[in-house]
């Protein structure tokens, strides 16, 4: 039997094996390629495609040796008119970096807050069990344990936790997307979280093109000689230069493509947090999708141990000033910026 026209082209795509020249090209070339490509998606792309959701056990575990979280997702299904992919919940068959497996429902107030820091609408919640008014157990907990400690282990807590509460600010999105051997943390789109069937849904066509959009940044940069290649947060070089990183790190095209991306928000944001704050923030960005293109593959997940759902605050902490400010004023206290006074005013 002679194969149709759309089963020639699925095999051309199959035989491709470039995700992002499919995506970003031939699907804008007609209709039918777009209708193609799309169908080559639903078969073969989405199945290799994982979502991980991050955060941190600081609102169950007692510090001050807290550890992330990392929850994957792996496809399921398609919703019943095709435009949300439903992702599910597994566990890592190998996974040391926290004793809490975490769930889907402990990683809700990271997504409500992101969206609100990125000024997008709130995601849709469904089946959310019953929160803490509390404040969250770290901030609980933090005033004692920072002035318990000095020199070194203070400096240490203090960076430790800058970098987790850093997790869902507006520079750093609490999930990673990792297609192949490719990861960012672009957005997901129209996200509907369902905390009791533990599953993520999103818009899955608009959620491949901003994720391929970056993608495709980087490769057209990296054609470019380094004089041509835009700074988008000028601040980091030098910060990195004087922590010691060297060029390739401030010549990372990945880099530049996500801070162009975040440029917006880092603009609006400069008043809150210290340069030297970004910049760990995007060095944990870079560690953790390392560790990701590691673990995150189907023969390490195995299904989720049904337990009972976490107890989790209603809304995360405000910023605290001595987390996203760099250098404290000495090894024993911690930096709190100054008052500004508007000019030819006096305080009272």
């Amino acid at each position: 039997m002679v194969p149709n026209i759309v089963e020639i082209w699925l095999r051309v795509f199959q035989a491709l094996q470039d995700p992002n020249v499919l995506w970003s090209t031939v699907r804008h070339v007609s209709r039918f390629l777009c209708a193609c490509v799309e169908e080559h998606f639903r078969h073969g792309i989405i199945q290799n495609t994982f979502i991980d959701l991050h955060y941190s056990d600081f609102h169950t575990r007692h510090g001050p040796d807290n550890g992330y979280i990392h929850i994957p997702l792996v496809f399921d299904r398609f919703s019943q008119d095709g435009s949300l992919a439903v992702f599910q919940q597994r566990v890592f068959k190998r996974n040391n970096s926290s004793p809490v497996a975490g769930s889907v429902r402990g990683w809700v107030p990271f997504i409500e807050r992101y969206h609100l820091e990125v000024r997008k609408p709130k995601p849709q919640i469904l089946n959310k069990s019953q929160a803490n008014n509390g404040p969250p157990l770290w901030e609980a907990e933090h005033g004692d344990i920072r002035n318990s400690l000095s020199g070194d282990e203070k400096k240490n807590y203090l960076i430790s936790m800058g970098k987790m509460v850093s997790i869902a600010r507006g520079d750093r999105p609490p999930y990673y997307i990792k297609i192949f051997n490719a990861i960012n943390d672009t957005e997901l789109v129209d996200p509907v979280i369902d905390c009791r069937e533990r599953e993520v849904s999103f818009d899955w066509r608009k959620t491949y093109t901003m994720f391929f959009r970056e993608e495709e940044f980087v490769i057209r940069a990296s054609r470019l000689p380094r004089s041509k290649k835009r700074c988008y947060d000028k601040d980091l070089p030098a910060v990195a230069a004087r922590w010691g990183y060297d060029k390739s790190y401030q010549d990372d095209d990945g880099l530049r493509a996500r801070q162009k991306r975040l440029q917006k928000w880092t603009n609006k944001n400069k008043h809150r947090l210290s340069s030297e704050m970004r910049l760990w923030t995007e060095v944990r960005v870079n560690l953790e999708k390392v560790l990701l293109l590691r673990i995150l593959r189907h023969d390490n997940l195995g299904p989720v141990i049904e337990e009972q759902e976490e107890i989790v605050p209603e809304k995360l902490a405000d910023d605290h000033p001595d987390l996203l400010f760099w250098p404290w004023g000495d090894a024993d206290r911690f930096f709190v910026p100054a008052r500004r006074v508007p000019r030819n005013c006096v305080v009272m």
